[in-house]
């Protein structure tokens, strides 16, 4: 008989046992099967390299039990990532936070409560990122009167006047 097959057997047999343990002591069949399977699996490796244990049912079930308890610790760390980061979402927003705001940007500057030269001059400041002094010399006008302007047009579309 080859060391393997025996083994192998042994696992065959173990395995309902350590199955019967753990769902008695944690109660949920499909985690505690699959944390069986990845001790069997773990049993077969490192036994057939270091020989078998002393007590190779409670060596399956410790190993067993640890596998499901890291599972769970796993999961439940998944799950505060992800209610963190839902916390910081703005309310009802569900768009991603890298997702393009340029048109609704292009909108609040051509607000309708704006005058023309307003709407052009904050588009060119807020979406074109020219300067005061360059949004001033193309209007034709002096970049104190062009900040004035743009620090009236923010006001006016509930930004917070600042130029």
């Amino acid at each position: 008989m080859r060391p393997g097959s025996r083994i192998e057997g042994l696992l065959r047999e173990l395995a309902p046992q350590v199955l019967g343990t753990l769902v008695r002591r944690h109660g949920q069949f499909d985690a505690s099967e699959d944390a069986v399977q990845e001790a069997l699996l773990a049993a077969a490796l490192r036994w057939a390299k270091e020989g078998v244990p002393d007590s190779p049912r409670s060596w399956l079930v410790t190993v067993a039990s640890r596998r499901l308890v890291d599972e769970w610790r796993s999961e439940s760390a998944r799950r505060r990532r992800e209610e963190t980061a839902a916390a910081l979402e703005p309310p009802g927003k569900g768009q991603p936070s890298d997702a393009d705001d340029t048109l609704t940007l292009v909108f609040l500057c051509c607000h309708p409560s704006l005058s023309v030269p307003s709407q052009l001059a904050l588009t060119l400041r807020a979406v074109g990122g020219l300067t005061t002094a360059e949004i001033a010399h193309a209007f034709l006008v002096p970049e104190t009167t062009m900040a004035q302007r743009i620090s009236r047009a923010r006001a006016t579309t509930g930004g917070n006047g600042r130029g």
